[in-house]
């Protein structure tokens, strides 16, 4: 009689936490989980543009497995999420929002992205002796949006992005990162426009056309002939031996990845809570001259320039209120590098003049690192600060709510607009109401209620308020046609709820 062959059954790894299993016949332990999430919501814009509704059907696996070894632990993490989405809520296709930034038009009827897919690679690192490599959460970020449904708060939050670092810790929950970042997730546009009119010395310029590293300008710029094609338009004035302005170039204002992004971080977990100082830099890079420089002369090609942000953040944890209760605050500046303090996240990334949560707004403003100053061809750099507040609190154990406020500025380099960096753009009367350029504050509060009926599902609603406003002055009133009517206005805002309701497992 032929004996059967042994069995390999699964057994209970109990080493590194609960859910792993070892792999039958290794050493290795795996956890396979996973998140289901449904989401729909509504915002009353002050614009007609935008769709008011969206929905989003979304799911998550995940695969963590992890080795014991002389050096450590050896951990490899993989995260994919997969999902449907609809409405324009979300800005156009390759937004970066809630569920992860690479959409593409889905099948059947699609007006204007309004119905697109994505699959996404959330996370995918490797972690061994003090390294960490792949796709993982930046070392510079702290609060994470962490008890937020809609994820619009103004903080540092790049939901991932591909780095390579190194942790020492030092004992008592005392620790230091280096890490090596992919800039290309940090990054916002440059400004850029358009000269007009075949005489420099009387050219005047045209409204600005502002898109992601680049983008078609203007059509004064293509039709003037000065152009060749009609791509990465920054006009930087020429000048002769004499220091006369005789005629103007484009420099390519599409960055290039020349250089990383270097963040370091200092840190401490204990029983108390956490608390972490960040600090980062950024490089602004872009290209050459498009086309030539016109009528002779010469001009000043810019620059590469480096930003950098500052950011402290700390966590308590409040169990004599309730068993999981917690409080964090938080705290950036930046120069040159708005992603780091937030500024950019509720208004979107794909493009650098948009106002309101997923663009619709009453008017647009500037939202970019800087300019190239036509004059001197130096790159000018934006700042930005923002804060934070963000309270967790248990009701029951079935029943808890979120509270969070953030506020935040942008500012421009003194005389942006006092000098009109683009000649005379600012200096007519079509310039005197142009948001472009203007210095903005912009704030973000938001409440929630999220029920638990059974472990690891959540049922929560959430409701948001934005509002934008204008420094100094007023602007024109893009729903009351202010080009046309004079109609003008200093801020605008935006309600929105949403309904999410999500099964992990």
């Amino acid at each position: 009689m032929t004996k059967s062959a042994p069995v390999e059954y699964v057994k209970v790894c109990a080493t590194h936490g609960v859910g792993f299993f070892y792999i039958p016949g290794t050493d290795t332990c795996i956890r396979i989980g996973g998140r289901v999430s449904f989401a729909t919501q509504f915002a009353q814009y002050r614009t007609l543009a935008a769709d008011k509704t969206n929905f989003i059907a979304a799911g998550r696996i995940q695969v963590d497995a992890r080795t014991a070894t002389q050096w450590g632990t050896l951990r490899t993490f993989v995260r994919m999420d997969i999902a449907s989405r609809t409405g324009q809520q979300h800005g156009a296709t390759s937004t970066l929002r809630n569920h992860g930034p690479s959409g593409f038009n889905a099948t059947g009827v699609d007006t204007y992205n309004r119905a697109y897919k994505y699959v996404e690679i959330d996370k995918a690192f490797i972690q061994f002796a003090g390294l960490t490599a792949g796709r993982a959460t930046s070392f510079y970020d702290f609060y994470q949006t962490d008890i937020e449904l809609t994820n619009f708060s103004i903080t540092s939050n790049a939901s991932s992005t591909n780095l390579l670092a190194y942790t020492a810790k030092f004992g008592n929950g005392f620790s230091a990162t280096i890490s090596m970042e992919d800039p290309t997730f940090r990054r916002n546009p440059l400004f850029f426009g358009g000269v007009s009119g075949a005489n420099p010395a009387t050219a005047v310029v045209t409204s600005p056309f502002v898109g992601l590293n680049g983008g078609v300008p203007n059509a004064g710029l293509c039709l003037n002939g000065t152009v060749v094609g009609c791509t990465f338009a920054a006009p930087v004035w020429t000048f002769n031996a004499n220091g006369e302005r005789v005629g103007y170039a484009y420099v390519d204002a599409s960055q290039r990845l020349n250089v990383p992004d270097f963040v370091g971080n200092l840190r401490v977990d204990q029983g108390w809570g956490s608390a972490q100082l960040s600090v980062a830099t950024h490089q602004m890079s872009v290209g050459t001259f498009s086309g030539g420089v016109t009528n002779g002369g010469f001009a000043a090609r810019p620059d590469a320039k480096f930003g950098y942000a500052i950011q402290g953040g700390v966590k308590f944890n409040l169990p004599f209120i309730a068993p999981g209760d917690a409080l964090w605050l938080q705290a950036a500046y930046a120069k040159g590098a708005m992603s780091y303090t937030g500024m950019s996240a509720p208004i979107g990334h794909d493009s650098a003049i948009e106002g309101g949560i997923g663009g619709g707004g009453r008017f647009g403003v500037s939202k970019i690192d800087g300019y190239i100053d036509p004059t001197t061809g130096d790159i000018k750099q934006t700042t930005t600060w923002s804060v934070a507040a963000a309270f967790l609190h248990y009701w029951t154990p079935q029943l808890r709510s979120g509270f969070v406020a953030t506020y935040g500025q942008l500012r421009f380099p003194n005389g942006a607009r006092v000098t009109g960096p683009m000649g005379n753009m600012y200096a007519n009367n079509s310039g005197i109401y142009s948001p472009y350029l203007r210095d903005y504050n912009m704030f973000v509060g938001l409440t929630n209620l999220v029920w638990s009926p059974v472990k690891d599902l959540d049922i929560g609603v959430e409701v948001l308020y934005q509002r934008l406003d204008i420094a100094k002055g007023r602007v024109y009133d893009a729903n009351k046609y202010g080009t046309l009517t004079g109609k003008t206005t200093t801020f605008d805002d935006n309600w929105l709820t949403r309904l999410r309701i999500d099964r992990t497992f």
